[in-house]
């Protein structure tokens, strides 16, 4: 199912899935980090979803769209060369 997916798929998964063990990781091990008012609001709502939801993923969709017209040009150029 995942045979032939680009590099850049397992970067975004990997910076994704790495941000939300963290995270879980932070939760487990630090009494009260996800309650800890920040600016008023829990702080896990500050992190999951500023963050989680909306910062990490278009930064990983900035950079799909990045490494997918620089993977074209790399075809192209090969098909270019042939």
């Amino acid at each position: 199912m995942f045979k032939g997916m680009p590099k850049a798929f397992w970067i975004g998964m990997g910076a994704i899935y790495v941000w939300m063990f963290v995270c879980m990781i932070l939760e487990w091990t630090v009494p009260g980090f996800p309650l800890f008012k920040f600016l008023g609001i829990p702080a896990c709502w500050i992190y999951n979803m500023f963050i989680g939801c909306y910062v990490l993923n278009i930064i990983v969709a900035y950079y799909f769209a990045i490494a997918e017209e620089q993977r074209e040009a790399v075809v192209a150029a090969k098909k270019k060369s042939s």
